[in-house]
């Protein structure tokens, strides 16, 4: 008997304390799959919890979604590797646990990089369910990715690969992102794209291509600022931006600072300050080491 087809599209799903949220997105990746033009996908599910947290989820889901559960030592970027391992498709998306699936979205990507077959990855928005962008700002337009506007280009949720290429970068960088043995808890995904620009890859973002994700809590939010932008400043610094775009990214932070100060709005200024003392901390921290790819100016 010949076995299946590899799946065409990989959903790698890193998940730690979320439960609910992630039967949200399984719901909703249960509706991709009415759509007569979807192509077949698996759930690679990269599951950091203690053992057997997800074990009723899983089973609930098991017969209607072809789900690849497997663990990991804690570390976004380290269970997204894991995860790489484990891929079979031809495209590889990273849907957060608490993020999920407009109807169509696989079939979507899928028809996109049929129509891009120059382009490595394909990136899009993130809006919450009221139609709001949430975690960041975005693009205006449809357009390539390049160093001046990958800061704009979206964030793992909307991020969407070949395979081929995911692994030809090496994966994402351990020591970034939540849960890293560092104080670098975030710019892994903007390393990942910038990896790939620097190999040559193509990169295009487009505005219509979106995930749902709810707005960040306001909780902790002065805290996550802190740590964010240590990340944000380790990558302008392993990716030679140098001290004049440095300085500019300082300036905006105080001038969005002083207009919140003018406002009275001091949550607001004391993030952005945060933002501004964390960047020139991870920029800081330490030069690119001889095995960390660098991308040019």
């Amino acid at each position: 008997m010949t076995s299946a087809p590899p799946p065409l599209v990989s959903l790698l799903v890193c998940t730690k304390g979320r439960s609910a949220q992630l039967e949200r997105l399984f719901d909703s990746l249960l509706v991709q799959g009415d759509d007569p033009a979807c192509p077949d996908f698996e759930v690679v599910l990269v599951d950091q919890n203690e053992p057997g947290t997800l074990e009723p989820v899983v089973a609930r889901y098991r017969d209607r979604l072809a789900i690849d559960h497997v663990r990991s030592a804690p570390g976004l970027s380290r269970a997204r590797n894991v995860g790489l391992a484990r891929c079979r498709g031809d495209l590889i998306a990273f849907p957060d646990d608490d993020c999920w699936y407009p109807a169509g979205l696989v079939a979507e990507v899928a028809r996109l990089f049929a129509a891009h077959r120059q382009a490595d990855a394909v990136t899009g928005r993130t809006l919450d369910a009221t139609g709001r962008e949430s975690l960041g700002a975005f693009l205006a337009a449809d357009g390539p990715v390049d160093r001046r506007n990958v800061w704009f280009a979206g964030n793992s949720n909307g991020l969407f690969v070949r395979a081929a290429a995911a692994r030809a970068v090496g994966g994402f960088d351990e020591s970034l992102g939540v849960g890293a043995a560092t104080p670098f808890r975030s710019g892994e995904e903007t390393d990942f794209l910038l990896r790939l620009l620097g190999q040559g890859r193509g990169v295009v973002f487009r505005h219509g291509l979106v995930v749902h994700h709810d707005q960040v809590a306001q909780a902790g939010r002065h805290t996550r600022a802190a740590d964010y932008a240590r990340g944000f400043g380790r990558v302008l610094r392993l990716h030679r931006y140098g001290l004049p775009y440095l300085a500019f990214r300082l300036a905006r932070f105080t001038a969005s600072g002083t207009r919140a100060l003018l406002r009275r709005d001091t949550g607001t200024a004391l993030d952005k300050a945060l933002w501004a003392i964390g960047t020139v901390s991870g920029y800081c921290a330490g030069r690119a080491g001889p095995g960390e790819v660098v991308a040019g100016e």
